[in-house]
């Protein structure tokens, strides 16, 4: 679970938050610092034994370490050897920690809140240099704010941005090497649809692969891998649920989740992904979402390679508790019944225990119980329903660690409790509920309320594989967050939320050592080595979801007797402060839409594809719900082979064959346009010679596209009144069934931003955030006038008229209103503008008084028809209605012309929007993007 922190805790964590804005660090390195650059790709078994290059320390995910100076015989001698305070570098620096700290070549990598990354000499503390996003500024009103770590590979550090990007760093300075927007490969994985990045990425043999938060917000879960190169590495992203209102989503615009919000799992040995997935929301409220929401708290297995579906295995088929499948597997093998098994297994937030065979998904043990209790009744509406454990888990995103001594996987556990008592809502209040106004479904909180009398706590225990039985356990004063670290000296280490490391024996779990750190903890430890010394490094601060945390952001290392209380390695003084320039996001050029080309004695290369237009189908969870398009690139009609051919932004990882052919598996469940190009014809060929430069210039210009659409039928056109031509049909998918009608997305906020002088202020962002569910949306950038437009949220969870929304306003890396936005109250369920002037120092924003504007923002599928000359804007027409008719007039410029469908999902702003209903006059586009599908079919039209 990666929700906000309640509104109460939210607040007492905001007072310790001050306001001063300090100057980046980017220190040098010292002299003595290896040089980075020869690292390369690793697999498990080649990394180092002193270093931890992944969030697990190994794509297995095990965090098993096989060093072994530190051991039971002497761990009582550790000592601090030194803390780094974040906070006293950097005062802007959000209290709270949850980062799991990479270690290679003597430098420790980490991040803090707000996706600031920092790179420390791992044996004395003393920052190397810093890095922070060139937007940073939008962060400091983000209702999320964990960050928890990055990921190593190739020669690169790459972490994942609160705004749903990727960002690739060189680790020698943390220069930014490259930036790109996860949406560009997933469509719609946008900070303003609800998705958000707190974890680390995982990366092996040469793929990264990141998933994302959001489930609250009915997001639809995804997993995603690229190349180091942030190019993608698969066709599609792996969707875990259905495409939004459709299957089990129908019912509502809120029913979506199974995010993967946590690291992924990598077995390099067979090229296999293991990943859980959260929950289905409504979280609480199952009957906006109905049956057993398949591949929601869910083991997942795929292809590393490709992306495609091995098998899964769903934990929990049913769930109204918040109980998400979200701790990162491990991959192992192990002795079960006499045998050697490669295994993978998972704990869950119920605080039960799964182990699958990792080949073929079939279960070995199922439901251990690693938490006292798991009494989880059935919610009624209006009426407390005592549930062990709460939402916090179970266990949560702690993970696991693998012992292969002992062959025990040891949990890290948070044993809890709540009192849930189910929403009661009538259906209008149903139908209020928009994009950004989450409804978990609970009456009493986004939590539930404590229990009287119980005590919140936690617990490490060990399950020996061989036997699926748990063989010891002890507990501690808070809920375990942060997760386990053993070693091959037959040692554990864990971080509670008490502030307490402990290192005890994997055997017995005799706790042999603790050090109390002043602030929780909910980060694992990272065990590693320099020039032959043993070091064990934590960070310190916790999360205010339990134990009172997010009090402190800090990196502490402890050695066998090392130096107590030496503080950020030597003092950093004023003058050794510099500002680095702003590192800009780079945008990847838009892909190039290419047809049939002739060059000057190169001849003519053309792309043929098996088909251009596939049928929109529904979504299976039996199936990679893909459908192979073959096609062939050809120049003069002979096969071009050994060339590169791109789709969209993914290129075909085989080249073409000896006949020119390729294939490439589509999604059949997007209506989509994907546009197919040769990547590179470098090494191509034709009748088995090189080509001329003529000839590689006129196959670098093939190009050809194919179409996902909604199938059109009962096409008809006839005369109109004043000259139109009146055209008519039907929309549905392969099995009849219409597409989503349009619906009632979210609201919009408009305003103007002068400075103190009220003179325009352009390329600054308006953030607005929810108070009750920290839903947060920007704007887009002010233009030359300083007007701004944005989605906003005029309704909330608590159903409050006026709604309290607050706001900030960002200009490069200054966020006005920092760290909690200035609170403007808004008329519910109407569309407002909101003027605001800059203050002469950074300061808070000046609002004006909200005005109430008519219209809202709606989506929906619009159909309109482009001619000789490009899209045709029709004088009227309607939206789709429930069984898929639609309905155009046409001007009289389109009589006698042949015509071709398109199919636009649009959002629009209008003043009202319904199935069937006509679409206000400026909704149809003047110019389709490449993406939009087109030519879907064709009618010529009456004269």
């Amino acid at each position: 679970m990666n929700r906000p922190p309640s509104r109460r805790v939210r607040a007492a964590a905001a007072a310790l938050v001050l306001a001063a804005v300090a100057a980046p660090l980017a220190l040098a390195a010292s002299s003595g610092r290896v040089a980075l650059g020869a690292h390369t790709a690793r697999t498990a078994a080649a990394v180092p034994a002193g270093e931890w290059v992944g969030f697990g320390r190994t794509p297995d995910q095990n965090r098993h370490s096989p060093l072994t100076q530190i051991t039971p015989a002497n761990v009582a001698q550790l000592q601090r050897d030194y803390t780094v305070d974040f906070r006293t570098l950097d005062s802007t620096i959000k209290n709270g920690e949850q980062s799991y700290p990479l270690e290679l070549d003597g430098v420790l990598y980490l991040t803090t809140n707000d996706d600031n990354v920092w790179a420390v000499q791992a044996t004395t503390g003393k920052v190397l240099w810093r890095f922070q996003p060139p937007n940073i500024a939008l962060f400091k009103n983000f209702g999320i704010v964990a960050n928890r770590g990055l990921a190593y590979c190739d020669g690169k550090l790459f972490l994942t941005t609160l705004d749903m990007h990727i960002d690739s760093l060189s680790p020698r300075d943390g220069h930014l090497i490259k930036s790109v927007a996860i949406s560009k490969a997933v469509p719609g994985a946008a900070p303003n649809l609800g998705y958000s990045e707190t974890s680390a990425p995982v990366c092996a043999d040469h793929v990264l692969v990141v998933g994302a938060a959001g489930s609250e917000y009915g997001v639809r879960g995804f997993v995603m891998g690229y190349h180091t190169d942030l190019t993608p590495a698969w066709a599609n992203p792996y969707w875990t649920i259905p495409p939004e209102q459709t299957e089990w989503r129908k019912k509502s615009r809120l029913a979506g989740g199974g995010v993967s919000w946590t690291p992924q799992t990598i077995d390099t040995s067979t090229d296999t992904l293991y990943f859980g997935t959260g929950s289905a929301t409504p979280l609480y409220y199952p009957t906006l979402r109905p049956g057993p929401n398949p591949r929601t708290d869910a083991l997942i297995a795929l292809n590393l390679k490709t992306g495609q579906q091995k098998w899964w295995q769903q934990q929990m088929a049913f769930n109204e508790w918040s109980y998400d499948t979200a701790q990162p597997p491990l991959v192992y093998d192990a002795k079960i019944g006499g045998k050697t098994r490669r295994v993978v297994s998972v704990a869950t937030m119920e605080g039960v225990w799964f182990a699958y065979d990792a080949a073929t998904g079939q279960p070995i043990y199922q439901r251990v119980k690693v938490i006292d209790r798991t009494e989880h009744p059935a919610l009624r509406p209006g009426q407390p329903v005592v549930v062990y454990p709460s939402s916090i888990g179970g266990i949560n995103y702690s993970p696991a660690s693998y012992d292969p001594q002992d062959g025990y996987v040891i949990n890290a556990a948070a044993e809890t409790a709540a009192v849930d008592a189910q929403a009661t809502l009538t259906p209008t209040q149903l139908a209020h509920k928009l994009v950004g106004d989450v409804f978990l479904g609970l009456a009493n909180g986004d939590f539930g309320t404590l229990l009287p009398g119980w005590k919140d706590h936690g617990s490490i225990s060990a399950i020996d594989v061989s036997t699926g039985k748990r063989v010891w356990k002890f507990q501690t004063p808070e809920p375990e967050r942060g997760g386990v670290t053993t070693t091959d000296s037959g040692l554990g280490f864990a971080g509670g939320g008490d502030g307490v490391v402990r290192a005890f024996a994997a055997k017995t779990g005799k706790i042999l050592w603790t050090f109390q750190t002043g602030s929780p903890i909910a980060a694992g430890p990272t065990v590693f080595s320099v020039r032959g010394k043993e070091y064990v490094a934590i960070t310190v601060g916790g999360t205010p979801t339990s134990s009172n945390g997010g009090t402190a952001a800090k990196l502490m290392v402890f050695s066998l007797g090392g130096s107590p209380d030496r503080v950020n390695g030597r003092r950093i003084v004023a003058d050794e402060r510099t500002i680095p320039a702003a590192p800009a996001r780079t945008q990847a050029a838009p892909t190039r839409v290419a047809g049939p080309a002739t060059v000057a004695a190169g001849g003519r290369a053309r792309i043929v594809l098996s088909t251009t237009q596939i049928t929109v189908r529904g979504w299976t969870p039996s199936s990679n719900d893909t459908v192979p398009v073959t096609g062939r690139l050809l120049l003069s009609g002979k096969p071009v082979a050994n060339a590169r051919i791109r789709v969209d932004s993914y290129v075909v990882p085989a080249a073409t064959a000896a006949d020119g052919s390729f294939s490439y598996p589509a999604d059949y469940t997007l209506a989509r346009r994907h546009v197919v190009s040769v990547a590179s014809a470098k090494a191509a060929r034709v009748g088995g010679r090189p080509l001329t430069a003529g000839q590689r210039a006129a196959v670098q210009r093939a190009g050809a596209a194919f179409t996902v659409a909604y199938g059109v039928s009962n096409l008809k056109a006839r005369a109109g009144k004043g000259n139109t031509v009146v055209l008519t049909g039907h929309l549905a998918n392969s099995t009849g069934v219409a597409p989503p009608p349009v619906v009632l997305y979210t609201y919009q906020l408009t305003g103007r931003i002068t400075d103190s002088a009220g003179k325009p202020v352009q390329n600054a962002f308006v953030v607005t955030r929810t108070a009750d569910r920290n839903f947060w949306t920007f704007s887009q950038p002010s233009n030359a006038n300083g007007e701004y437009r944005s989605f906003y949220t005029a309704s909330d969870q608590g159903g409050e008229d006026p709604v309290p929304l607050s706001m900030q306003v960002t200009l490069d890396k200054v966020a006005y209103g920092a760290p909690l936005g200035v609170t403007v109250k808004f008329k519910a369920l109407r569309s407002a503008r909101v003027d605001f002037q800059l203050p002469a120092a950074v300061g808070n924003p000046v609002p004006s008084t909200p005005t109430t504007r008519p219209g809202a923002i709606y989506e929906g599928l619009l159909v309109g028809v482009q001619g000789p000359k490009g899209v045709i804007v029709p004088v009227g027409g309607n939206w789709p209605d429930r069984n898929g008719n639609f309905r155009l007039v046409l001007p009289a410029s389109a009589r006698g012309k042949t015509v071709r469908i398109f199919e636009d999902t649009r959002q629009v702003y209008a003043t009202t929007a319904a199935p069937g209903a006509p679409v206000v006059p400026g909704a149809w586009p003047h110019g389709l993007l490449p993406s939009v599908p087109q030519g879907v079919a064709t009618i010529h039209l009456p004269g």
